[in-house]
């Protein structure tokens, strides 16, 4: 009963983080595709197979789980209970004034419900694909360096992923946030 509670209490804190829809952001459980970058799939997520033979809850926001197989509600639940936090503290120490009211809605955009979530968002500063680096520096460098050397290395570990390189160019980087110019 105690997990239980823990649990409910857990997935409340996560949502409350975010504006609250006024209809439920979930995908039909029959649902296909994208929307959150995951499977739709909501089928199983309250419940893990376990070796004892019976079902064992899974904790909120399946942190053991990989961003690519989290259904969107796990997905929702670890935004809530992992990015947000660190996410929000990482900007409101770098400038306080700017992000005092850091939410969701910050990187997602206003429209995140209608948007599921989808990123990249366009409510943030686009970048040039070619070169986002140097487009976002001759925009506010002191800005970029913060997002080169904090957020984009704290979003890709948050998401298991590896840095974008010339070895790796499909890691996490710029483009993964922010809307082409």
């Amino acid at each position: 009963m105690r997990n239980l509670f823990l649990l409910f209490g857990l997935t409340g804190l996560a949502f409350s983080a975010c504006e609250k829809p006024s209809q439920p952001t979930n995908p039909p459980a029959a649902a296909t595709g994208d929307a959150a970058g995951g499977s739709g799939d909501t089928a199983g997520a309250a419940t893990d197979s376990g070796g004892d033979g019976g079902a064992a809850a899974i904790e909120p926001g399946a942190p053991g789980v990989a961003w690519a197989d989290k259904t969107f509600k796990q997905r929702q639940e670890y935004m809530g209970l992992e990015v947000l936090p660190k996410m929000k503290a990482a900007f409101q120490a770098h400038d306080g004034g700017a992000f005092g009211t850091f939410k969701c809605q910050t990187c997602h955009g206003k429209d995140m419900n209608e948007k599921k979530f989808k990123m990249p968002s366009d409510s943030i500063y686009p970048l040039d694909p070619a070169d986002p680096i140097k487009g976002a520096m001759e925009y506010d460098e002191k800005m970029t360096k913060f997002m080169l050397d904090d957020i984009t290395p704290k979003m890709a570990e948050l998401l298991g992923e590896k840095m974008i390189s010339k070895d790796n160019p499909n890691g996490f980087g710029c483009m993964r946030c922010h809307p082409a110019q």
